[in-house]
């Protein structure tokens, strides 16, 4: 694939143009993540003060006692989304939804435990651990290709 960037002081907003003899699959996936590409920041709220959380930042999401939180390797912080908000949000990207109750960014992922009956567990950056449902097992394999 040719990758090439034309600067021009007279383009306000920047445009992507494909040229391809046919749609591919890889063709369709460079098209819709160009599209989704915007800048997100999440909210989160510690200590009555609000955050501004860039995703690169974010290790995961989680609920727990019906409260959904950001955790980031300095802290955890309050988040007023829903996990099904926030997989729609970062929808084709590096979160990925891991159990009914956790959305990870596997960015921040270092290796991934694979057991016999089937169950998985990954493992942060900074050592967390977060555990895999097993109906989530391959939808993580399919993202890494495995």
């Amino acid at each position: 694939m040719q990758v090439e960037i034309k600067l021009d002081e007279s383009c306000d907003t920047p445009r992507v143009t494909i040229h391809t003899k046919e749609i591919t699959d890889e063709i369709a996936e460079l098209a819709k993540r160009l599209s989704n590409s915007t800048a997100k920041i999440i909210t989160g709220v510690k200590d009555e003060k609000i955050y501004l959380l860039k995703p690169d930042e974010i290790l995961r999401f989680y609920s727990e006692n019906q409260k959904i939180f950001a955790d980031c390797a300095s802290d955890t912080f309050l988040v007023k989304l829903r996990l099904y908000e926030i997989e729609e949000l970062f929808e084709n990207s590096s979160f990925i939804r891991v159990s009914n109750s956790a959305i990870v960014n596997f960015n921040k992922i270092s290796n991934l435990d694979i057991s016999f009956s089937g169950s998985m567990s990954l493992k942060f950056k900074n050592g967390k651990t977060e555990f895999v449902s097993r109906r989530f097992v391959s939808k993580i394999k399919k993202y890494l290709g495995i």
